[in-house]
């Protein structure tokens, strides 16, 4: 029984949360609220170059959408892209020819030892060792 209690704390996994699912959540997508809402307490991380195309779109025009995106992410652990991200981001886009910052919220996932969590299983599953699950 004690065995047990080791194996699951031991297995328990943080995530990093793409772009899409963020997007997802503040466009009131439900089955996105209903995930979100059942991992706040869990160790969640983005990186920061979500929180630049979260705040890159037009809604952030207006000064209140702009503060529910801030609010949302205010929720959750927010990785910087430092050089450490940035030289594993590199390698990840020459190895497997994704995006920049696809290539970074991998990195992410990488040093946070997480799962990504995301809809677009496409852009990652070719990353070797990258733990990818589409949460709806």
């Amino acid at each position: 029984m004690g065995d047990k209690g080791k194996e699951n704390k031991a297995t328990k996994m943080s995530l990093v949360i793409d772009s899409d699912i963020f997007i997802d959540t503040l466009r009131g997508e439900e089955n996105a609220v209903e995930f979100i809402r059942g991992v706040v307490k869990e160790d969640v991380f983005f990186s920061a170059i979500t929180e630049t195309e979260l705040l890159s779109g037009k809604e952030c025009e207006d000064d209140k959408k702009k503060e529910g995106v801030l609010h949302v992410l205010a929720l959750f652990n927010k990785v910087i892209v430092d050089n450490k991200v940035a030289q594993i981001a590199g390698d990840i886009r020459r190895k497997y020819n994704v995006l920049t910052p696809d290539a970074i919220i991998a990195a992410t996932a990488f040093l946070t030892n997480s799962v990504l969590i995301t809809r677009n299983i496409k852009d990652f599953e070719k990353i070797k060792g990258l733990q990818v699950k589409k949460p709806y």
